[in-house]
C-alpha cells in the first residue's frame, strides 16, 4: 500500500489514538467500526490503515493508555507516600481527580463493555494484568495499614483488595456523566464510610474527614 500523504504522521497517529480512546470508551469495541474511527480523526482509511494495521490494535492502544492514566492519578501517587493510611489517602484523592482529566470527559464504560469476539484477547488480557497488580499493591498497603495497628480490617486483606477494585469500578463508570461536583461528592463519601468502618481510632476518621474535605461544598 502507498504511504498516503500525510504533512505530519506524529500527529495525525496522535489524532487517530485520541479519537480511538474517545469512541472505545464511549461506545466499546464492538461498537465502534474503523470507518467511524476515520471520521473522527479526520483522516482518510488508507491513512488509519497507514498507522494502524487493525481494529485489534488500535484497541489494545486504548486500553494501555487508559491503564497509564490510572497509574499516573491513583497508583504512582499511592507509590509515591511511605505510610500506609498516607497511601489510602493518595488512593482516594487520585480517584477524586480523574474527573479533571480531560481525556475522561467523554466517558469509559465502553471499557467494561465485554467484546463479542476473541479479536481483543491480548488487550483484555494487558487489562486483567493491570487489575491483578493493583489489587496486589491495595493488598499490601492494607496488610501494612492493619499491621501498624491504624485499620481494623477483619478476614482477609486480599478479598478487600478486590472490593477496591470493584469499588474504584463503580466509581470510574459513570465518568463524563457526573458533574465533577458530583463525583468529588461520592468518593469523599466512600473514604469516609471506609474509615469509619475500619479506623482504629476515632482521631484516624476525623482526620480522614478533615484530609479528604468532607465539608459541604459551596
Amino acid at each position: 500500500m502507498a504511504r498516503p500523504v500525510d504533512t505530519d504522521p506524529r500527529q495525525t497517529r496522535k489524532r487517530i489514538c485520541e479519537a480511538a480512546f474517545r469512541a472505545f470508551g464511549r461506545f466499546g469495541y464492538d461498537g465502534v467500526s474503523m470507518t467511524r474511527l476515520a471520521k473522527e480523526s479526520g483522516v482518510t482509511k488508507a491513512a488509519l490503515y497507514w498507522h494502524f494495521d487493525s481494529k485489534q490494535t488500535l484497541y489494545a492502544d486504548a486500553m494501555r493508555r487508559l491503564i497509564g492514566i490510572f497509574e499516573a492519578h491513583v497508583f504512582d501517587a499511592v507509590a509515591d507516600e511511605t505510610d500506609p493510611v498516607e497511601q489510602i489517602f493518595a488512593m482516594f484523592a487520585g480517584l477524586e481527580h480523574l474527573v479533571e482529566d480531560p481525556r475522561l470527559a467523554d466517558g469509559i464504560a465502553g471499557y467494561w463493555l465485554k467484546p463479542s469476539t476473541a479479536e481483543v484477547e491480548s488487550a483484555i488480557a494487558v487489562q486483567q494484568a493491570f487489575e491483578a497488580q493493583a489489587s496486589e499493591a491495595i493488598e499490601q498497603v492494607l496488610d501494612e495499614a492493619r499491621a501498624a495497628n491504624a485499620l481494623g480490617v477483619e478476614g482477609s486483606t486480599r478479598d478487600m483488595a478486590r472490593a477496591f477494585i470493584s469499588l474504584i469500578e463503580a466509581i470510574v463508570l459513570p465518568l463524563g456523566h457526573r458533574s465533577t461536583r458530583d463525583h468529588r461528592r461520592v468518593v469523599r463519601v466512600l473514604a469516609h464510610i471506609f474509615f469509619q468502618a475500619h479506623a482504629r481510632a476515632p482521631a484516624l476518621a476525623k482526620r480522614a474527614a478533615e484530609r479528604l474535605d468532607m465539608a459541604e461544598e459551596s
